[in-house]
């Protein structure tokens, strides 16, 4: 678990990194190429957090508010600053 609490981590710092590259880059084949970064990075964090779905409703784990915090921790993922299309990615990825 302790893993998977890393690599959440980590997975955090490395979308906040691409986005501030996304939002920085110039020319607009720069931000495509960042904007598919990002949809990676996303879908890794997806793919953590159905973990954590799955710890959360299992009855093997009695502590479950670090799971709680580092699922919240991916959804929210910072929203402010972030330009309309890359929200409704988000919005997309982590609802649907």
């Amino acid at each position: 678990m302790d893993r998977t609490f890393k690599k959440i981590t980590e997975g955090v710092e490395n979308f906040e990194d691409v986005e501030s590259k996304m939002n920085a880059a110039g020319t607009p084949a720069q931000k495509e190429k960042l904007e598919a970064d990002l949809k990676t990075q996303i879908k890794k964090l997806q793919r953590l957090r159905d973990q954590l779905k799955t710890w959360q409703a299992g009855s093997d784990v009695k502590d479950k508010a670090p799971i709680i915090d580092h699922r919240r921790l991916i959804e929210v993922v910072r929203t402010d600053g972030r330009p309309a299309d890359v929200t409704l990615i988000l919005c997309h990825t982590f609802y649907v």
